[in-house]
């Protein structure tokens, strides 16, 4: 791995607009030329000019007709998803129950044979029509007696069932034609991670650092795995990865377990550290938040403060990291990477070594926000990355150079990655609106 030097930067920089729109309906951003200040968050990471002149390289888009869990599928691999080069807002739909202090959606919403699946603060599971934003079906999953259970789990599909993890502990399978319950188990402790299903599995993190493997079919408990319990937990829990008949889990104590996906056995283990020494809060969270990402037998892995790492998948080699501070799931398309810093920087990484091909400030030509932005994404569709905005803007960046192509205002403030899948680009706002781009 080449060293990628740390150094605070003051960038006067402009993106010069590719020719072509993603949004029918996009804002103008502003023109080459204009000096963009970062002091007030200064650059961690430094582009290598060597990485940045070496041939380019991702597969081209390719038809993806289900979104069907967190990451689009067990692996988190979706890579690079089919999009039509324009889209534009085809419908929204407004889901119920209250989001603000003491409530919040921590998943955004899955895309299964033509529909929209997503869950609310009350526990009201929604399923749409993909194409329309009609609503097919909706059904109230019943918290426990006395449960005060604001914050909700996810969704995951496989066939005709779809399940759901809710803040109170409960794992419910419903059928996905038309919400009836199959079956349902009480884990007894938060689970605030959508599943992870892969097999005959659905496997479950919980708030305090535990895997629950349950049988598809009826629930039944299958095998446990316990990490380090941590005094200090973030809100937000990573799913799992499961691929070649491993399961990869993720916890808040910064420990990345292998686990076989059938008995729950050890293969190895690993525990992201802090390489990072400034007064960031997030320097001191060992955690992961983060789904991680198996492909092509391996293993990435990031941290609030580990950085991103590659693992091998049978043995646990680490082959290099990188100090990329994230808690967003990065995006792979062949030999590359896309992921984006907590300090709102898209970087272009190369997966053979982690070589830094390129970083984009996604805040250029962007008003000045009146809070702090956090961005969340990306997804590759269609030849770009998307990311979104807390202050409600989503942006595409050219995965060749880190350019910025285009930006539209989606009126509400976004803090959950967007979704893509069978020619439609859905966000779900942080008031609970899931807006739909075709």
């Amino acid at each position: 791995m080449r060293a990628v030097p740390f150094s605070s930067l003051a960038i006067a920089a402009a993106l010069l607009l590719a020719g072509c729109s993603v949004f029918k309906d996009e804002e103008k951003v502003k023109l080459s030329g204009e000096r963009i200040d970062v002091t007030l968050q200064p650059t961690l990471l430094q582009a290598d000019p060597v990485a940045a002149k070496e041939p380019f390289d991702i597969p081209s888009a390719q038809p993806l007709e289900n979104w069907a869990m967190r990451g689009g599928n067990a692996a988190h691999a979706p890579g690079h998803v089919e999009l039509p080069a324009q889209v534009k807002r085809a419908w929204t739909y407004k889901l119920g129950g209250k989001v603000g202090r003491g409530e919040a959606l921590l998943n955004p919403p899955i895309v299964h044979s033509g529909r929209v699946f997503a869950v609310n603060t009350k526990g009201e599971v929604t399923a749409l029509d993909a194409k329309t934003g009609k609503r097919l079906w909706e059904v109230e999953l019943p918290f426990k007696k006395g449960s005060e259970a604001k914050v909700t789990g996810g969704l995951a599909v496989m066939g005709n069932l779809l399940f759901a993890t809710t803040g109170d502990g409960q794992v419910f399978a419903l059928t996905a034609s038309d919400g009836k319950q199959a079956w349902q188990v009480d884990l007894a402790v938060p689970l605030r991670a959508a599943p992870t299903v892969e097999g005959e599995r659905v496997f479950v993190t919980s708030h305090d650092n535990r895997l629950f493997a349950l049988n598809a079919l009826d629930g039944a408990l299958v095998w446990t795995h316990s990490g380090m319990e941590e005094v200090l937990n973030l809100l937000a829990s990573p799913a799992p990865a499961a691929g070649n008949g491993a399961v990869v889990v993720p916890y808040s104590s910064g420990e990345v377990y292998v686990l076989r996906a059938s008995d729950g056995r050890y293969i190895w283990h690993d525990s992201l550290t802090s390489s990072f020494s400034g007064q960031d809060p997030e320097s001191t969270v060992s955690a992961i938040a983060a789904p991680p990402v198996i492909a092509d037998g391996l293993v990435y892995v990031v941290g609030l403060n580990g950085g991103l790492s590659a693992y091998g998948l049978a043995n646990g080699q680490r082959f290099w990291r990188v100090d990329v501070l994230t808690s967003q799931m990065p995006i792979v398309a062949g030999m590359q990477m896309f992921a984006l810093t907590e300090k709102g920087e898209m970087v272009g990484v190369n997966r053979r070594d982690g070589s830094i091909r390129w970083v984009s400030d996604l805040a250029a030509g962007l008003p000045e926000s009146e809070g702090q932005r956090y961005w969340s994404g990306p997804v590759l569709a269609g030849g770009r990355l998307v990311a979104t905005s807390s202050d409600g803007y989503a942006v595409s960046i050219k995965p060749e150079t880190g350019e910025k192509i285009a930006q539209t205002n989606l009126d509400e403030p976004v803090t959950l990655p967007p979704v893509v899948a069978d020619g439609g680009l859905y966000f779900l706002t942080d008031s609970g609106r899931i807006i739909a781009f075709r």
